[in-house]
């Protein structure tokens, strides 16, 4: 065994790779390869307003733009494609169907929600419609005028009243 007097030894591989590695550490840290700095956040989120909710109509406005492909573009394209159509003819959809198209647009990419929405949707305008077809149809309004006799027609001594205003119902 040898035995070693000496407690400190010199080593100029040690000086070296030690020189070599603070090298490569510093200019690493220059360049800003280090490790991230954590910046704190300085946003409130308890303050911070909360997007404005979606409304209804910007909703089928936006669906309206996605789907519009044409006659060709599919179910859903179709169907918003007759929701609009009824709604610009003024038979709008219910709260409950606007509701449910909001809703449905939680479940995408999957468009079984949105297709039964619009589906639900178009019947209720339709329905709508229909209704609204079938009251103008059992309405008979009066027709108000002034009635003139024919022209070089005098009116009848035994009925004064035949010219002048009249009320009468349309035949029908």
């Amino acid at each position: 065994m040898t035995s070693q007097t000496r407690t400190y030894r010199f080593s100029w591989r040690r000086t070296i790779a030690g020189a070599v590695s603070g090298g490569a550490l510093a200019v690493g840290l220059l360049a800003g390869s280090g490790a991230p700095a954590a910046w704190a956040d300085d946003t409130d989120t308890t303050t911070q307003a909360e997007a404005p909710p979606t409304t209804a109509e910007q909703v089928l406005a936006i669906i309206e733009s996605e789907y519009d492909t044409g006659a060709g573009g599919g179910q859903v394209s179709n169907l918003i494609h007759e929701v609009m159509k009824l709604r610009a003819m003024g038979f709008y959809p219910s709260p409950a169907n606007k509701q449910a198209i909001v809703a449905a647009l939680d479940y995408r990419p999957n468009e079984g929600p949105l297709v039964k929405a619009l589906q639900e949707t178009v019947a209720y305008q339709r329905k709508i419609q229909a209704q609204m077809a079938a009251m103008g149809s059992q309405q008979n309004p009066l027709v108000l005028g002034t009635s003139q006799l024919p022209q070089g027609q005098a009116p009848a001594p035994a009925n004064p009243g035949t010219a002048g205003a009249t009320v009468s119902q349309p035949a029908g």
